[in-house]
């Protein structure tokens, strides 16, 4: 399916208009661990984590990576569940729009141990991928110690875009504004440093496939 580029681009106009009309996300969440990836999953880089956007809540994501630029949209349709979509705009390709599901379970008396499995591109549009991955915390940041320090550790498996190998990373917590972000996606192992401006807007700077990559989130809610 051929998208064409005023499409793409005409979404990030919609996500600059939104960010004026969008309420804040509530406070009392830590939204550096909520990112769009490349592909549109919430996740490190490219790397999903178990982690899913709030619940009734939307998250607005545009990256700029190796040879492909990415408007995602992703939607907290209930508790540890989101659905979402992704327009992929890749150098000497067609443009393409893939959808993406992942589902968040919390074992029972392990609070500190998500697991996630989900899928970038069900039909098939660039690359078929099915993942599961485990979500450590180590120390968790929480918003009553007033303080974001702490390690998260992921590990998982992937399919398609992750060739059929183990896949992880790591996010460690610098302070309430800034976390270092690492991970490995079965090809690369990349890099960037995370800055939580508010309780909506992160932005991450680093590297992606031995290039410059970066990428903006923003929760919504209407």
């Amino acid at each position: 399916m051929r998208v064409n580029r005023m499409v793409f681009w005409g979404m990030a106009l919609f996500g600059s208009l939104a960010f004026g009309m969008a309420q804040v996300e509530p406070r009392g969440e830590n939204p550096s661990i909520r990112v769009n990836t490349l592909f549109g999953s919430t996740g490190l880089i490219t790397v999903p984590t178990s982690t899913t956007t709030r619940v009734e809540r939307f998250q607005l994501g545009t990256a700029f990576g190796h040879n492909v630029r990415t408007v995602s949209l992703n939607w907290g349709v209930f508790e540890g569940i989101e659905i979402g979509g992704t327009v992929v705009d890749r150098t000497g390709a067609d443009n393409k729009i893939i959808g993406t599901a992942k589902v968040t379970i919390i074992p029972q008396n392990f609070n500190w141990l998500e697991l996630g499995f989900g899928t970038i591109d069900p039909f098939n549009a660039i690359d078929r991928t099915f993942y599961g991955v485990a979500s450590v915390n180590v120390r968790v940041p929480t918003a009553a110690e007033e303080r974001v320090v702490g390690l998260r550790l992921h590990l998982g498996y992937g399919t398609g875009l992750f060739r059929e190998k183990l896949i992880g990373g790591a996010e460690i917590f610098l302070d309430q504004r800034f976390s270092a972000i690492v991970e490995y996606n079965g090809v690369d192992t990349n890099a960037a440093l995370r800055y939580v401006h508010d309780q909506s807007l992160r932005l991450q700077l680093g590297t992606q496939a031995k290039v410059i990559y970066f990428s903006a989130t923003y929760g919504l809610s209407f």
